[in-house]
């Protein structure tokens, strides 16, 4: 992350009053450059795989095939690959002659494959176009937020310096992502018009190549005639082979249960449906402009579903709705299969791009943890969890562009007797058929590792959010006011942890009364200073007049309130059945103490196993917030634990998350910048699978058999 007080040669004087990116003229002109570019990257996509189909058109359907698997798959070798490599290259060199050079050498690509008209150096082509592309990329990411000028106050209009270069760097994203649909709604336009002027295959697909590079030389004119792209800053490229390997290490990225076959899916129907889509629409009857049609669905339904993703059926589980995306996305795929008919493969491709686009937005938004903003704007550089997910994504689809061509070709067109007539399964739709069960089963199993709503029947559950309302099974409606609480069968501790302002104690609060709504005894206690004693050490721990207190005997002092803690206030609730919610536990300690401070986790770790008997929760909700957002939400004035630097507070927030990734059973991980409600209803929701039997002890006692099962 860019340090906010590092000193620059010269800096530029702010625009005064600046609140949106528009009023950036840099940015403005900026923007048109990256969008032709970006235009001109998709199009390479189906125009070299269209080159490919036309110079092996005199040959079997397996050679055509074969064909078009080798262009996807070198287009995306580059970047499953070099892409650590890529991103060195793009940190040493100028941004505006990375740009201009990539374009420009793009034009020269492309251009060139008309020209020679041959198949190897097409296959060469897509590889160097896959390898500028990696490089052009993430350069593109990091140069609108570049834009912004320092020193805007965060608390000015637009958000201050942190806040607009979030914004850039979300429209730079956005700039990108939106010109797959507008690419394929060209390219289908393209091979209509050539359809209508020329009469062989090579004359249209050459009139797309053209075009192509004409888009990318307008880019690069546009980018040359911008003088005031920043400059070369470190850039940060993960290698997607690397991600997957530690992420199926126990779980180093910290992914949540279940993400990883949810985009191992979604990835996968998509993949197959760009991979089969030419030599699919040929089989219909569509040729290229049939296949523009197929791409223009997927990837409008991709924009759609991420769009959407969000937004639908708020009160519904966001875990659930991640693998039923992935579900409903294989069973369209599944139609377009088996439908031999090109309208209807259209729309049953556009379902599966909407489902996958849901299950991407489930996936990254809500399950994975927050990325912060003041980093997000300086450079393109994700947190493991986020950037897991893309690695997943790209691996899977790369095998998926590279497999499945070659697939349908090897197993050719069947003719199926069904007893009173034949079907007729093309080569495409068996490959098609194969990548949709498999889709089928991941989505099935990030179903059940995700579903956060384990023994609440699925369809009450939806139709309760069709209609805006979160469905509560029979038995579980709050009891009234003045009903005794029940006497359970075991207690539950929930600690609730996070760093300063991400809202540990409103959350812990809000759990506690949902729970005794519901006919929960239910104790709520904070650390430091639960008990008498406890009060004490507070006050001297967060004190700022207390000074010289050593790093040992701050660690000491938190581990003797939490003794006294756990002795005086939540063992004795936990032995009676009480369901203990508390604010900070161990885990802070190990943060704060370990983390934060600098000092041996596994030594301050075996003091509080000593000092708690080895008490660990039953569930522990981290609230994660970027440690400026939180201490800016603080009303009081700041304790000595609150003053410590940024510094201090982002070592905490790592140590967080690294607990977190090391027992993610135990975790549920929150962004904490998101509404409230939503909060709220992801705890509630995690919080069922721990809650003991609601039946209390003695039932079967007082009436000397089951107890009676009433209809709601």
């Amino acid at each position: 992350m860019t340090r906010t007080d590092a000193t620059r040669p010269y800096p530029a004087a702010p625009p005064p009053g600046v609140s949106s990116l528009s009023e950036l003229g840099p940015f403005r002109r900026l923007r048109p450059a990256l969008s032709l570019s970006a235009v001109g990257q998709w199009l390479t996509v189906p125009a070299l795989t269209a080159s490919a189909v036309a110079l092996t058109q005199g040959e079997d359907a397996a050679a055509r095939a074969q064909a078009v698997g080798v262009v996807l798959g070198l287009l995306l070798l580059p970047a499953v690959l070099l892409a650590p490599l890529a991103g060195l290259l793009a940190a040493r060199v100028d941004r505006r002659v990375a740009l201009l050079g990539a374009d420009a050498l793009r034009f020269v690509i492309v251009l060139t494959v008309p020209l020679l008209d041959m198949l190897p150096w097409t296959f060469a082509a897509a590889f160097l176009a896959g390898l500028l592309s990696l490089l052009w990329t993430p350069v593109a990411l990091a140069a609108p937020p570049a834009l912004v000028p320092d020193g805007l106050p965060d608390d000015g209009p637009g958000g201050g310096t942190s806040g607009l270069r979030a914004a850039a760097r979300r429209s730079a994203l956005r700039t990108v992502s939106a010109a797959a649909p507008a690419a394929a709604a060209l390219f289908t336009v393209l091979a209509l018009v050539g359809a209508g002027i020329f009469d062989g295959a090579g004359e249209r697909t050459d009139l797309v190549l053209y075009a192509n590079a004409a888009v990318f030389l307008l880019a690069a004119v546009a980018v040359a005639l911008i003088k005031d792209v920043a400059g070369a800053e470190p850039v940060h490229v993960p290698s997607p082979l690397a991600l997957i390997f530690r992420g199926g290490r126990g779980g180093r990225t910290g992914a949540p249960r279940g993400l990883g076959a949810a985009v191992t899916g979604a990835a996968l129907a998509a993949g197959a449906v760009t991979g089969a889509a030419r030599l699919h629409a040929a089989g219909l009857g569509g040729g290229d402009a049939g296949y523009g049609a197929v791409l223009l669905a997927l990837t409008a339904g991709l924009g759609f579903g991420i769009f959407l993703g969000p937004r639908v059926l708020r009160p519904f589980s966001r875990r659930r709705l991640l693998g039923l995306a992935v579900v409903a996305g294989a069973l369209a795929l599944i139609v377009t299969a088996l439908v031999g008919n090109l309208p209807v493969a259209v729309v049953a491709t556009a379902l599966t791009g909407v489902a996958a686009g849901v299950a991407w937005a489930c996936g990254t938004s809500v399950l994975a943890p927050p990325a912060d903003p003041e980093a997000e704007a300086a450079e393109p550089v994700e947190p493991p969890s986020r950037a897991y997910p893309r690695a997943v994504a790209l691996v899977t689809a790369f095998v998926a562009v590279a497999a499945v061509p070659p697939l349908a070709g090897a197993l050719g067109d069947t003719r199926i007797d069904l007893g009173g007539g034949v079907y007729d399964l093309a080569g495409t739709g068996a490959a098609l058929l194969i990548a949709a069960v498999v889709a089928l089963l991941a989505g099935l199993l990030a179903y059940r590792r995700a579903d956060d709503r384990r023994g609440v029947p699925l369809v009450p559950d939806l139709r309760a959010a069709l209609r805006g309302e979160v469905y509560v099974p029979p038995g579980e409606e709050p009891v009234e006011a003045d009903e005794p609480a029940a006497v359970r069968n075991r207690g539950v501790f929930i600690a609730f942890e996070g760093g300063e302002g991400a809202g540990k104690t409103t959350q812990a609060r809000l759990a506690a009364i949902w729970l005794r709504d519901h006919g929960y005894d239910v104790v709520t206690t904070q650390e430091p200073g639960a008990t008498k004693i406890g009060m004490r050490l507070r006050a001297m721990l967060l004190d700022r007049e207390t000074t010289g207190l050593s790093i040992r005997a701050e660690s000491l002092l938190y581990a003797a309130d939490r003794a006294d803690h756990v002795t005086n206030v939540i063992a004795p609730a936990l032995d009676r059945g009480a369901i203990v919610v508390s604010d900070r536990y161990v885990d802070s300690s190990l943060a704060y103490q370990g983390f934060g401070r600098q000092q041996p986790v596994d030594e301050i770790a075996r003091v509080n196993e000593w000092a708690t008997g080895g008490l660990v929760p039953d569930l522990t909700v981290l609230l994660e917030v970027p440690p400026r957002t939180g201490l800016n939400r603080l009303s009081a004035p700041a304790d000595r634990i609150e003053s410590e630097p940024q510094d201090f507070h982002e070592r905490v927030r790592g140590g967080f998350r690294a607990l977190a990734d090391a027992e993610p059973e135990r975790y549920l991980v929150l962004d904490a910048s998101r509404p409230q409600a939503e909060l709220s209803r992801e705890i509630q929701y995690r919080i069922r699978e721990i809650l003991p039997d609601p039946i209390p002890l003695g039932t079967e006692d007082a009436t000397h058999t089951f107890p009676a099962i009433r209809d709601v």
